[in-house]
């Protein structure tokens, strides 16, 4: 929204409001299912069933386009690649490895060169900074079509129709004053049938409220901010809450889906949970299969997976390169996150490669001396034996210690839960580091209204 609109929009009675974003939501929905985004759902559809070798040659050939597109169209990849020669019409994978990867802060910092059509007319995204740097990104609307038709078409494979009633968790700035003195967490967009729930003041005290709405509203489809849907469910069935409805499933989005919270969502909403995986700046899509599997999902791009020395590995670094970023081209974009390769030959009626697990940002990790890097998969595994704690986080500021910040509830005992957890840190992160514990009342969620687990800003690395 542009300021006058927003300025409008929280000054207007609940009513207004929510006609308001009926509005804006369906002059976005006109441009994300418009153009060529049928065209795109066909194309996902077909794709899906081509032999194995169809598939590599249609990719290596939208990576020559793509790049052929980025070199005559975006002033920074026609500087940094004029001496490398490329041939775009042969180019070969070995050719592709020459080209310098693409940083978060190259990105930040030459966005102006980087992209290929005018802001004024663009789509533009922004991300929400968690990784200590914040984007704008720019998409054409053929791009956002595709992106959609991808989205949409991983979520028909669960039955997903657009239209029907979606509950989304979101950490946009939806609520007035007057909404938070009311208690009233969440917006409706009528026309699409859409309830945006805000990520903002899901807390224990206010949870009991989201579940009662979500009772009168009953949406068949939960869509959002992984941590927060998972609160809800957490708190949910902590305090005997339910659902007085069945949903048909769970969208879980812009965070690592934790086995702990999926399977605390499949309980409490009684419906399948379904992951993938992309980004606002627009990395390529990994979505989850009919069979349970997390797929690369190769007609959105190009996934290196990359080892401390850049070599190709099963673990490592995941490197993207995506074919819907025209407007702001991401060539071998070091995204931050690290994922693990299915090495395991698995039955699976998808022929595209499998992701074994999705390990999250590199900032979502802790360093230890003794250990290396312990993803926060595991960190929240050292909870399972600990009693009384609503939330913890951990803030890593050097190599040699952590603060571990705790929201506790009266079933927590200091003496035995502390020494039980510090017990629990220590087979992960080893004996020598130091962990000073923070007893809070509340743990804040980020701007763009995620919840971070691990805050790591550690300058060394291991």
């Amino acid at each position: 929204m542009n300021s006058i609109y927003e300025h409008i929009y929280k000054a207007s009675p609940n009513a207004l409001s929510n006609l308001l974003i009926s509005l804006y939501n369906t002059s976005q929905y006109r441009i994300r299912h418009g153009g060529e985004y049928q065209e795109f759902r066909r194309y996902f559809e077909e794709s899906e069933k081509w032999p194995q070798e169809k598939v590599e040659q249609e990719q290596l050939k939208r990576l020559r386009h793509f790049l052929r597109y980025a070199y005559h169209h975006s002033e920074y990849y026609r500087n940094k690649w004029e001496a490398l020669h490329l041939d775009f019409d042969n180019l070969g994978w070995d050719e592709f490895r020459q080209i310098p990867f693409l940083t978060k802060e190259d990105l930040q910092k030459n966005i102006k060169t980087i992209c290929t059509i005018n802001p004024k007319t663009a789509v533009k995204f922004q991300t929400g900074g968690t990784t200590g740097v914040a984007l704008q990104v720019f998409y054409t609307h053929q791009n956002i079509q595709e992106r959609f038709a991808m989205v949409e078409h991983f979520r028909s494979r669960f039955g997903f129709q657009f239209g029907e009633k979606t509950a989304w968790f979101t950490g946009k700035d939806l609520l007035s004053q007057k909404d938070v003195d009311k208690h009233r967490y969440w917006k409706t967009d009528y026309q699409n049938h859409i309830r945006f729930y805000s990520t903002f003041y899901i807390q224990q005290k206010n949870v009991p409220q989201y579940i009662e709405n979500l009772n009168a509203y009953q949406p068949v489809y939960f869509s959002g901010i992984t941590s927060s849907m998972a609160e809800i469910a957490k708190t949910g069935l902590k305090l005997g809450l339910k659902l007085n409805y069945q949903p048909k499933a769970v969208f879980p989005t812009a965070e690592t889906l934790l086995k702990e919270d999926r399977n605390a969502m499949e309980k409490f909403y009684g419906c399948g949970v379904y992951n993938q995986y992309a980004s606002s700046e627009g990395a390529p899509f990994i979505t989850q299969c009919k069979e349970g599997h997390m797929h690369l999902e190769m007609m959105s791009g190009i996934f290196e997976v990359l080892d401390l020395q850049d070599k190709p590995s099963n673990y490592g670094e995941l490197v993207v390169t995506s074919f819907t970023t025209e407007g702001t081209p991401l060539i071998r974009y070091r995204i931050g996150d690290l994922v693990e390769l299915e090495t395991e030959k698995q039955d699976c009626y998808l022929r595209y490669p499998i992701v074994k697990k999705i390990h999250g940002r590199f900032t979502d990790c802790l360093f230890s001396r003794e250990t290396g890097r312990v993803c926060q998969g595991n960190i929240a595994n050292s909870l399972k034996h600990v009693n009384g704690v609503q939330r913890f986080q951990i803030i890593q500021n050097n190599l040699d210690s952590i603060a571990v910040n705790v929201v506790k509830t009266k079933e927590y005992q200091k003496e035995t839960d502390e020494k039980m957890l510090t017990k629990e840190l220590r087979i992960r992160l080893g004996k020598k580091i130091k962990i000073e514990y923070r007893y809070v009342d509340e743990i804040p969620n980020e701007r763009s209204g995620k919840f971070r687990l691990v805050k790591n800003f550690c300058k060394e690395s291991i």
